[in-house]
Formats: C-alpha cells, sequence, structure tokens
C-alpha cells in the first residue's frame, strides 16, 4: 500500500500531512500570528496547495494540530520554499516549543478526490492506526466503509480523509472534520452512532493493533 513519491500516481494523488506540537504560552501569541498568514497565502498562492488547517487541542492548552494537503509530494517541497514557508521555518528554529512539544508528523497518499477545502470552522479529528498484517484486508474493507457512510450520509461530517503512511507500512492516518454545536462536536458525537462506526467498533474486538491507537481532537482557531 505505500507509494513511491516519485510516481506519476502519486505525484496527482492528494498528499497530507498531519502535524502536532506544543507551544511555550509566551510564543502563542506569535504562533498563531504565523500560522494564520501561512494559511492564508498557501491557499492563495500555492497551485498545488489543496488544505490548511489548524486547531488547539481540545485537552491540552497551546497544544495545537495542523492539517495539510497538497497535490503530491511535490506540493509540500514547494511551499516549503515559499516565502511564508520560508517564514515558518525559521519561527521553528527560534526555539518556540515547550518542553516534549517538538513537532511530530506523519503523511500520507489518500485516494479521495483532489479539491481546494476553504477555511472553515470545525472539530478536527486526527488518527494514527498500526495494524496487525494479518488483518489488513479486513482493516481496509471496514475503513472504506466508514468513509463511505461517513462522506455521503453524515450531515455533519466535513470531511473523512485516510491513507497509509509514507514512511510505515501497516501504519494508517486519518484526518476528519465535523460541524455542529459545541465547535462541531455534535458531528463527531453523531459520527459515533452511526452503523459505519459501530461495525468499526465490532472489527476493534479483533484487537487488531499492533500498538495502541493515536488519538487526538481539536478545534479550529478563528
Amino acid at each position: 500500500m505505500m507509494s513511491s513519491s516519485g510516481s506519476s500516481t502519486t505525484s496527482t494523488k492528494p498528499y497530507g500531512v498531519n502535524l502536532k506540537f506544543s507551544i511555550k504560552p509566551d510564543r502563542r501569541e506569535e504562533f498563531l500570528s504565523i500560522a494564520k498568514d501561512t494559511q492564508q497565502k498557501a491557499l492563495e498562492t500555492e497551485p498545488l496547495a489543496l488544505q490548511y488547517i489548524f486547531g488547539e487541542d481540545v485537552d491540552t492548552p497551546n497544544t495545537f494540530h495542523i492539517h495539510k494537503q497538497f497535490i503530491g509530494e511535490e506540493g509540500l517541497v514547494a511551499h516549503r520554499k515559499t516565502e511564508h514557508g520560508v517564514n515558518w521555518d525559521t519561527f521553528s528554529n527560534s526555539d518556540p516549543f515547550a518542553t516534549d512539544g517538538q513537532p511530530t508528523f506523519d503523511c500520507f497518499y489518500g485516494d479521495h478526490d483532489v479539491e481546494k477545502v476553504p477555511i472553515r470552522s470545525c472539530f478536527g479529528v486526527q488518527v494514527e492506526l498500526c495494524i496487525k498484517a494479518n488483518l489488513i484486508e479486513d482493516f481496509l474493507d471496514v475503513i472504506r466503509n466508514n468513509q463511505k457512510g461517513s462522506t455521503n450520509d453524515e450531515k455533519l461530517c466535513l470531511q473523512y480523509v485516510w491513507g497509509e503512511s509514507t514512511v510505515e507500512k501497516n501504519t494508517f492516518v486519518f484526518h476528519e472534520e465535523y460541524m455542529g454545536d459545541d465547535g462541531g462536536k455534535e458531528g463527531f458525537d453523531a459520527h459515533t452512532q452511526t452503523p459505519h462506526f459501530v461495525a468499526w467498533e465490532k472489527f476493534t474486538e479483533k484487537e487488531p493493533f499492533s500498538r495502541p491507537p493515536v488519538v487526538n481532537f481539536f478545534k479550529t482557531i478563528s
């Protein structure tokens, strides 16, 4: 399932990046200013940029999550070379991160449609799942069903995208967005009551994980 970033197939697919990090409290406002500037300029000026969203962890103040999407890994490479990309690197190299809050990230190619996603408010979910090799096919069937149901049947689901990690086999990376009351949490709560989510819960009874799942929740900052 892992893709080669140099192939003609993957270069036209959505390339997603999930990031997590913690900012020192006294650098918070500086971070927010840079993040908003980067978000706006990436979407307005980069032809290969599809999405840029960020928000704060619902449980841990000053811990932030970013999801970016580009057309192919080439889009990310181009993003890093822009003036706003360089400004972000300069900020990142200025010691803004809290102790044990250095950035961690996952990258993946998705099979969803290539489309530009506007800046919007939402309740975000980012997940990393490491699946036992003997259960991969069952996992893929359940997840494709979950994505289909979430996208087609849930009025409060804005987005459900996923793919296999580009660096670790049998590790899968997800980004989901919901709307509704309580900053969009209403939509996520509704998601957990659907038949396709119940099917997912049933699948987890097989103990499919080779290491514990990583699940993060955040709300966007306007």
